[in-house]
């Protein structure tokens, strides 16, 4: 049986390199994100997170059309605030998207989730800020939600022989990230300082621990949070 995939925030980043990776694994994959990457490995629909009732919309066409056995909740929001710059507008827009979208998505792909031969996988990603970072109020608060979401799935969920896993990425070459940490930058230099292996990691990196637990080996991994992140959750290695 081909497993169906699907992975939001898939435009880009994390997402674009899991899409690739599981379309040449063998999945038939779906994509989500606010514009359609230039290509994609599969079929992409267009959504605003942000936006209840496009999500609503958009997640009904997807679960008519696809029965979906796995889930990658990948999208998300993240902006630099201190718990002094902080406002309530940026906090309820970190929950919109980060947390309520997740909740609502989840909960129109369970159908298929539930149907799925050997079992549904859903795949959360949080990040390695749950442990710790400045400058990251609204962020740190809904991933670290997301980390208490994915056990209580696993709970909820595990009659139904659907396991609910999270991976907690640390910095990753993006595009964003590169822009906003040019090479030889202060900004870069201070990234690379928290992290024992002295390098952020490459989109795929982040993709190969994703694509093990949407996997048939990962069938008894349950309720856990992976950080892939060059050892930045266990502290600073001597320099």
């Amino acid at each position: 049986m081909t497993k169906t995939t699907l992975v939001t925030g898939a435009n880009r980043g994390i997402g674009l390199a899991t899409a690739q990776l599981l379309a040449d694994q063998g999945h038939e994959v779906l994509g989500t994100g606010r514009t359609a990457p230039d290509a994609f490995p599969g079929t992409f629909y267009e959504v605003d997170f942000a936006d209840a009732e496009n999500l609503a919309a958009v997640g009904a066409e997807i679960a008519e059309r696809h029965t979906v056995t796995g889930l990658v909740n990948n999208a998300g929001l993240s902006q630099a605030r201190s718990i002094d710059t902080v406002t309530m507008e940026d906090m309820d827009a970190h929950y919109q998207v980060n947390l309520r979208a997740l909740v609502q998505l989840t909960q129109m792909m369970l159908p298929g989730l539930r149907a799925a031969e050997g079992g549904g996988r859903i795949v959360n990603i949080a990040s390695r800020v749950v442990v710790g970072r400045a400058v990251r109020t609204p962020y740190v608060a809904t991933k670290a939600a997301l980390v208490g979401l994915t056990r209580s799935w696993a709970l909820d969920l595990a009659a139904d022989n659907i396991t609910v896993n999270c991976i907690a990425p640390g910095p990753v070459a993006t595009k964003l990230f590169k822009g906003n940490h040019p090479d030889g930058s202060k900004e870069l230099e201070s990234v690379l300082a928290s992290i024992p292996l002295r390098r952020v990691a490459d989109p795929m990196e982040i993709a190969g621990p994703i694509a093990f637990l949407l996997s048939p080996a990962a069938s008894y991994v349950n309720g856990q949070t992976l950080y892939v992140c060059g050892g930045g959750s266990i502290g600073h290695s001597p320099i």
